[in-house]
């Protein structure tokens, strides 16, 4: 039997959450006789170094705007690969499956991992919606990867026997918790919150920054803290700026896209998100993997990972007093939140495993 051949259709393959889900799916599956190619629109491949599974990375060079030459670059390659299954992400990548019908893709799997409506300025949100709806015929299987993107699926799009749960996964080994060397490990001396994700808009790096100067100002400890950032991105010179208008410069590092997130995690005490959406935010599952606490503002799928709150503290979205009084609260009691770092890691033990995501997106790949 020849090997199967995934094709995964993704606008671009930097560093980021989706694909990391992707990086997972293919290094998982490196046991499985499958070869995977990952096309992207655009020339960005900067998470290629990541991999280690069976590859092949390709890109369309897809021009701004629309670029109909795009789909016939896409429908000569896939001619050409022959794939089995063609995967697509999110909402950019969603109108090239009447392609892959065309081509004789024989199974077509489509996910999305947010929804544009929920974070960005959109006049008229139905019509996104409506076009996904044209896709659907094209699609076998419709993924989402969290309770609220299922609930919006079937409400506003219709899907029933389509539509498949499957929450992103983590590999638990490579976000174990190391003996650290004790010279590097600045756990004891100084509380450092940190916080994973591109310096862009949605991730609303400017009121993690508000709450945490606010909550210095309150709190002796606090102000002896500390905050990473890790992640680069447009809003990275306007946050540095602001950083140093606040005169946190000593306290606050924009330490940007790093190889040795585990690392940085392992030496933190607390994860903290202040986005304005997410669906299923990897890094707080990776963050709950090396048994760190998570602070995360009650947005899209969120309060399914904080469920009960006894992983970390769900708090008002969008609100700088809510989040400054979590990060006091987090640096006042320290045992209450490292007993909740150990619960979040069973969570992610339980449910979140790459090889559980692994198994059940195969499990797709096989039904036509």
């Amino acid at each position: 039997m020849p090997a199967t051949k995934i094709v995964h259709l993704v606008y671009s393959f930097g560093i980021g959450g989706l694909e990391r889900v992707i990086v997972n799916l293919v290094n998982c599956s490196a046991h499985k006789d499958v070869e995977h190619h990952i096309v992207t629109l655009i020339d960005d491949h900067e998470f290629e170094s990541q991999l280690h599974g069976n590859s092949v990375l390709h890109c369309l060079h897809k021009r701004e705007g629309k670029d109909l030459h795009c789909h016939f670059r896409l429908f000569k390659l896939l001619r050409e690969i022959k794939p089995d299954v063609m995967h697509t992400y999110n909402f950019g990548t969603i109108e090239y499956h009447p392609i892959a019908f065309l081509a004789g893709v024989p199974v077509r799997v489509h996910a999305e991992h947010g929804r544009e409506s929920s974070y960005k300025k959109i006049d008229n949100p139905s019509r996104y919606e409506t076009f996904r709806k044209m896709m659907i015929p094209f699609i076998n299987h419709f993924v989402v990867v969290s309770k609220d993107l299922e609930s919006w699926g079937r409400e506003k799009l219709g899907l029933d026997k389509k539509l498949k749960l499957v929450f992103n996964g983590i590999d638990l080994k490579q976000f174990d918790r190391k003996q650290q060397d004790a010279s590097s490990n600045e756990e004891s001396e100084k509380f450092t919150f940190v916080s994973v994700g591109r310096l862009v808009d949605v991730k609303n790096h400017e009121l993690l920054i508000d709450a945490f100067a606010k909550a210095t100002k309150q709190d002796a400890k606090v102000q002896a803290a500390q905050l990473l950032i890790v992640g680069d991105g447009p809003n990275r010179k306007a946050l540095s700026e602001k950083i140093e208008a606040l005169e946190l410069s000593n306290s606050i590092h924009l330490l940007g896209n790093r190889n040795d997130i585990p690392v940085i995690l392992n030496l933190s005490n607390v994860f903290v998100l202040s986005s304005r959406y997410e669906a299923m935010p990897m890094t707080a599952l990776e963050a709950m993997a090396c048994r760190l606490p998570v602070i995360a503002p009650d947005v899209g799928g969120v309060s399914f990972i904080l469920k009960h709150q006894q992983n970390g503290l769900l708090v008002e979205a969008n609100s700088v007093a809510a989040l400054s009084d979590a990060l006091i609260s987090a640096v006042n009691d320290r045992q209450k939140f490292i007993e909740m770092g150990l619960t979040g890691r069973q969570m992610v033990e339980k449910s979140f495993s790459v090889e559980s995501m692994t198994e059940a997106y195969f499990s797709l790949y096989e039904m036509a």
